[in-house]
Formats: C-alpha cells, sequence, structure tokens
C-alpha cells in the first residue's frame, strides 16, 4: 500500500539495499533538485533505525517522524 499510494502521488519508489536502515527509498525532481526519502514500515515493535520516517499501523495520531499508515490511505 505505501509503495502504490507513493508512486500514484509522483514519486519513485525503490527498495533499500540495506535493510538494516529502512525498507524503501522514495524520490522525486522538484526544482532542479533530487528530493530522497528513506521509510521503514511496519508495526508497533519498528523502531525508527536510519529512516527518515516510519509508517506504523499501531498509532492514531503522527509524530515528527512517525506516520500512521491510515494517513495515506486518507490521500488516496
Amino acid at each position: 500500500m505505501v509503495a502504490m499510494f507513493c508512486t500514484n502521488s509522483g514519486w519513485n519508489v525503490y527498495a533499500s539495499k540495506d535493510e538494516t536502515k529502512g525498507d524503501f527509498i522514495i524520490s522525486q525532481f522538484h526544482n532542479g533538485k533530487v528530493i530522497r526519502f528513506l521509510l521503514e514500515v511496519g508495526g508497533s515493535k519498528k523502531v525508527k533505525k536510519s529512516a527518515d520516517f516510519v509508517i506504523r499501523d499501531d498509532i492514531d495520531l503522527p509524530g515528527l517522524t512517525a506516520l500512521p499508515l491510515w494517513l495515506l490511505g486518507m490521500g488516496w
């Protein structure tokens, strides 16, 4: 679902080569620059690791670097 949402929103989605840092890399070319984010996707036991954002399915409200999974569904 996360990869599909990002793709439909105009982001390029790649699997991370180093899963100890994150699950997905999303990138987009914007104003002459490439913007990249490393995402970690998971449940209640997931920690941030080295990712920019963690997408979790056990929280109700977003935090600074944690996003609830339902929030991506609302953007569909």
